[in-house]
């Protein structure tokens, strides 16, 4: 059998806290290694490069994409960023893994999703939530068909706020910044919401939203927003997000699904996550609440039980994107089109919270 190959990465940014989480697994992980780091902010980028044992470093992100000893480039910059990087990265003939949400448009990110698809190279959407060892339960759940047709669902995620978890000021000043984070808590960590509910339920079809700005006066945007959504399998939905969030480890996830035969209850973030699951089934052994006792798989190639609980998934997701490179099983992750999925979602959001909450359809 042949070995796998050893997987060469260009890191762009550390305009995002994730991009030092990814770093430190790809750190961990045999078959890996950064061979370039681009950072426009010079003394940052550096500093990076010297935490991780990279050599080369350049202020230009041109110069590390044009580069034939890379074979995928990670996009860490700040979101309004993203479309010129990674659009140039296919062209160049890179594989392509952007931080979440993809753009602060829905025509920047069908701009992206076409140049990776004209260029044949595979893009990765960030979407980092599906990797922690609960949702990975949720969807193997989901997928057996046991709670039936769902019909319902419920989605509270958020923050406490960019500061307040401890990101470095640097990413506050630009996540503040309407232009370059394209929103508040509704784009940020509705993204990955929106993003669990299309990979658990299906395609989402039309967005009823608010927003509004409760508990942060300096910043721009909203720091709450909440959703009603329908599906286009007819199922209804309720999404809700904030970056005020007074609350334990200062971050929340957490996931309802009701069924026809049965209800599933998430919760990623708590201070003990878990899983819960309801069956009305009519043989007696398997009626009532379980709480499964969730395992890594034997076969995962991997450790992380020296992360924390509520970061632990960024291995599991870096592990599993680097072996699928490896061995070229594409995709490789969430797709850059569900990157467009989720912004279209979120778009819709924006548009029908300025409309007052008016009913808005996504037009795929």
């Amino acid at each position: 059998m042949t070995e796998p190959r050893t997987v060469r990465i260009g890191m762009i940014s550390w305009a995002h806290v994730h991009a030092e989480f990814r770093a430190r697994a790809i750190s961990e992980i045999p078959g890996a290694r950064i061979v370039a780091i681009a950072d426009d902010d010079e003394a940052r980028g550096r500093a990076a490069a010297e935490r991780w044992g990279v050599i080369d470093f350049v202020t230009d992100w041109r110069d590390l994409v044009a580069r034939d000893d890379i074979d995928l480039v990670m996009v860490h910059s700040e979101n309004a960023v993203h479309v010129e990087q990674v659009i140039a990265a296919a062209r160049a003939g890179k594989h392509v893994f952007c931080e979440k949400p993809i753009a602060t448009s829905v025509i920047d990110a069908k701009r992206m999703a076409a140049a990776v698809r004209e260029s044949g190279v595979d893009g990765t959407a960030a979407f980092v939530s599906r990797f922690s060892k609960e949702a990975d339960r949720v969807k193997a759940i989901v997928d057996t068909g046991v709670l039936g047709d769902i019909i319902f669902t419920r989605s509270i995620i958020g923050l406490a706020g960019i500061a307040e978890i401890g990101c470095p000021p640097d990413m506050v000043e630009w996540m503040s910044d309407h232009d370059l984070g394209g929103g508040g808590a509704w784009i940020d960590e509705g993204s990955h919401g929106i993003d669990l509910l299309r990979w658990l339920v299906g395609d989402i079809e039309q967005v009823s939203a608010f927003t509004a700005n409760r508990n942060k006066p300096d910043l721009a945007d909203e720091d709450i927003a909440v959703a009603i959504l329908r599906y286009k399998n007819g199922a209804l939905g309720e999404i809700a997000t904030a970056w005020s969030m007074n609350v334990d480890i200062k971050m929340r996830n957490a996931l309802e699904l009701y069924g026809t035969k049965g209800t599933l209850i998430m919760r990623a973030t708590d201070p003990f996550p878990l899983v819960e699951v309801f069956r009305g089934d009519d043989d007696e052994l398997y009626r009532g609440w379980t709480v499964p006792n969730i395992e890594p798989a034997q076969t995962e190639p991997h450790d992380y039980s020296g992360w924390a609980p509520h970061v632990h998934h960024y291995k599991r997701e870096v592990a599993s994107y680097l072996d699928r490179v490896a061995h070229d099983q594409r995709p490789f992750g969430p797709t850059i089109d569900d990157g467009v999925a989720c912004l279209e979602v979120i778009s819709a959001g924006y548009e029908s919270a300025a409309k007052g909450g008016m009913s808005v359809p996504i037009n795929s």
